[in-house]
């Protein structure tokens, strides 16, 4: 079979995987991803901004021509949270449309926890009876799942991601105690939510999993990798004590100086700020010491589906 390509049309970011697939196993071939920011300003006007769409556009027109070069024919493209939320997303989705062929799926929150975990889930090899909570913070929504082994369990979505946390906490740089104190008190609400969904499923035994751009770039940081490493990245474990250190650590640097942190992909330098303290928080609520990072995710499942698709 040639080769497939999923695409994740984010908040934060654009990304594209190219892969074959075999007895369920995906065989990476090339990853790539766009910093575009496509739901920046979304929060205060419900619209996405011209410019970002423009952004996403162009990087979705560069990775139509890569799949070109590896002779991929099928393409799954999903949209998340900023095109579930704005109003002019139709607009943009016609316009990619019209501008590439990619037909792009907006889906929901709890589709997109679904896809979530059959990726991670096939990344990880879970036993039959292992229970895991998956955390996938975005950068609109944030997502999680309870499965029992490769099931399923239950699934649901939070409207709180972090680049909507920026945009409505951080006023200073570095944060003030006020900014922080403000961030606090919101991801409160949203780890009480998530707690209250799961809590009677959460027990001893439980592994977190967090996958996506938060989690995966907290374990570059904490392996202070100069060039990103899938291999390193996938299966790493960290501590909430590491976490509350590097959160001290992060949080106390302005903007400039954390950029040039190792590990730390300088266009997400300001949103790992929230990212950081909404792990944090939730494992506090939750009553979790550590989590595993997970380098498969979101478009991993797509690409699995589209497989399936493919293929009857």
């Amino acid at each position: 079979m040639p080769p497939l390509s999923s695409i994740d049309i984010g908040s934060n970011s654009v990304r594209l995987l190219i892969g074959t697939v075999e007895s369920g196993r995906i065989n990476d071939i090339r990853h790539e991803r766009i910093i575009t920011r496509l739901a920046s300003g979304l929060g205060a006007s419900g619209l996405l901004g011209r410019p970002n769409m423009q952004k996403t556009l162009q990087a979705l027109k560069g990775f139509l021509k890569i799949t070109g070069q590896y002779g991929v024919r099928h393409i799954k493209a999903v949209g998340t949270s900023a095109l579930r939320e704005a109003k002019n997303s139709a607009e943009f989705v016609e316009n990619v449309s019209a501008a590439t062929g990619i037909k792009i799926e907006v889906i929901s929150g709890r589709r997109e926890a679904e896809l979530t975990a059959k990726g991670v889930l096939r990344g990880c090899a879970p036993g039959h009876n292992s229970l895991h909570l998956i955390i996938d913070i975005g950068g609109g929504s944030t997502e999680w799942i309870y499965s029992k082994g490769r099931k399923v369990i239950a699934a649901g979505t939070v409207p709180v991601g972090v680049v909507k946390l920026h945009e409505k906490h951080m006023r200073s740089d570095p944060p003030s105690t006020a900014d922080i104190s403000s961030l606090d008190r919101d991801l409160d609400g949203a780890s009480a939510e998530i707690k209250e969904n799961v809590g009677d499923l959460f027990g001893e035994g439980v592994v977190l999993i967090g996958t996506a751009g938060t989690a995966t770039t907290l374990a570059a940081i904490d392996l202070s990798l100069a060039v990103y490493d899938r291999q390193k990245v996938h299966m790493h474990k960290m501590s909430l004590r590491r976490l509350r250190a590097l959160s001290e650590t992060l949080t106390g640097l302005p903007l400039e100086a954390r950029a040039g942190v190792r590990g730390l992909e300088p266009g997400r330098a300001d949103l790992i700020i929230p990212g950081i303290h909404f792990t944090i928080k939730l494992m506090e609520k939750l009553g979790i010491k550590g989590i595993v990072i997970s380098d498969h995710g979101l478009l991993e499942g797509a690409l699995l589906e589209l497989s399936e698709e493919v293929r009857d």
